[in-house]
């Protein structure tokens, strides 16, 4: 059981004045899967990110949500890289914004505060908190409105490295357990690989890979498989010469592996 949505995206494209961004990319992504999508800064997977959020209008094709045109984002919650809380209101309160009007968001947003650890800190002010600590209240108030699609704009950019990892794996602990549809946008391919069921690479605003993961989870990073993907994956990010087809003939070698 999933309680993700399917997305289907059809020739969507985005202009920024002459500058186009993404080009009539299609792409399709079914309930409950967990998607990391990679590229260099400027190939247009933010932008992507903003126009599932409702952030942005394309400027053609089409995005639709369990098969149904949609005008405005519906059960969508982002997760920037900056934490973006409020500093006059309590944790408990920056967490129930969005859902401050909906009867018993108390009862939601401390739900939510107890799954990332943090329901001792839930009538204190932001400014205590430690920048992960920040982001867990941030990823509590994107979970507090029971999201079927959770989007990930380089949410752990800014923290330090253990702190990252931790984060990593509450982030993928919550998904298992909710299996809601998730799209996360990293500049690290190790993150991706630990987090992503299939990893998309856009290049000059269109999808040029698309690759399932074969590791089982949970996935350690010293596994020759996971170093000899992520290895594949920064070559052809730098440029190299590294074809989809042998990226996937890789993968899909290993599938007898883990079946």
């Amino acid at each position: 059981m999933t309680n993700g949505l399917n997305l289907e995206i059809n020739q969507l494209s985005k202009h920024f004045g002459q500058k186009e961004v993404l080009k009539q990319l299609d792409l399709t992504i079914p309930s409950g899967q967990f998607v990391a999508v990679v590229g260099k800064s400027g190939c247009g997977k933010s932008t992507l990110l903003r126009l599932l959020a409702g952030l942005e209008q394309q400027s053609g094709g089409e995005i639709l949500q369990d098969g149904q045109k949609y005008s405005e984002a519906k059960n969508v919650r982002v997760m920037f890289q900056e934490d973006r809380l409020l500093p006059w209101l309590s944790v408990l309160e920056n967490v129930g914004v969005g859902t401050e009007l909906a009867k018993g968001w108390q009862v939601l947003a401390n739900r939510s505060l107890q799954q990332v650890g943090l329901i001792d800190r839930a009538n204190e002010w932001p400014s205590v908190l430690s920048g992960g600590q920040k982001q867990r209240v941030s990823l509590a108030r994107a979970l507090s409105a029971n999201p079927k699609l959770l989007l990930l704009d380089e949410p752990l950019g800014a923290l330090d490295a253990l702190t990252r990892l931790e984060m990593q794996s509450l982030i993928e602990d919550l998904w298992l357990s909710k299996k809601y549809t998730t799209i996360l946008v990293t500049h690290d391919v190790s993150e991706a690989i630990a987090l992503a069921d299939r990893i998309i690479v856009i290049e000059d605003g269109k999808v040029t890979v698309d690759l399932e993961v074969p590791l089982p989870r949970p996935r350690i990073r010293s596994n020759e498989t996971f170093i000899q993907l992520e290895e594949l994956l920064l070559k052809r990010l730098l440029g190299q010469n590294i074809e989809q087809e042998k990226i996937h003939q890789y993968a899909t070698s290993l599938n007898d592996v883990f079946i």
